[in-house]
């Protein structure tokens, strides 16, 4: 093992993701250099230059770090998309922390913290992201009054529309159909 190698293990290096994976010989598990997973000591690791190789010498793919599926982002991005997946499908429906938090089986601290990590925001804002962004595509495709916009992309006033809009885009509804509309 290079030192380099051995720095990549220690300091969870995802930029040497795909170019080899370790095992340990105490677990028989193999993982990617960014495992998060404590890092055995560097007499028990094994390396190895692909993931049939890792299988073939009787190692297991490591549960948190999922080595043998290439596409794998990580449990935290995972997360993260699922909850933006509920905010996208449901962005008409009222906001509610505990309840995305409770289809996820997670704590609502928790998807907080890394919904905010994974993409710099937090889950209330996406929602009203999305919905400014539905908001714009009917100010433009439709005859609606902003009220009517407001009730169909979930608002229950069209003044708590207009502040959250105002306050998302840097403009208000009405101004911002008058630009688009020349």
């Amino acid at each position: 093992m290079t030192e380099a190698q051995w720095m990549a293990i220690q300091n969870h290096d995802d930029s040497y993701d795909g170019q080899f994976w370790y095992g340990s010989i105490n677990t028989h598990t193999f993982c990617r250099p960014s495992c998060k997973s404590r890092t055995p000591e560097r007499c028990n690791i094994l390396l190895y230059s692909s993931i049939e190789e890792a299988k073939a010498d009787g190692k297991t793919p490591c549960r948190r770090c999922r080595p043998d599926q290439l596409d794998w982002a990580g449990s935290k991005k995972e997360l993260a998309q699922a909850a933006a997946k509920i905010i996208q499908r449901e962005y008409t429906e009222k906001f509610s922390l505990p309840g995305i938090a409770s289809r996820l089986y997670v704590n609502k601290s928790y998807l907080l913290r890394v919904f905010r990590q994974e993409t710099g925001h937090t889950l209330l804002w996406y929602h009203n992201h999305i919905r400014c962004e539905k908001a714009k595509t009917l100010m433009q495709d439709s005859s609606l009054t902003l009220t009517e916009i407001a009730e169909q992309i979930g608002f229950t006033s069209s003044a708590h529309f207009s502040r959250v809009f105002t306050q998302m885009c840097g403009i208000s509804p009405m101004l911002w159909r008058k630009k688009a509309s020349q």
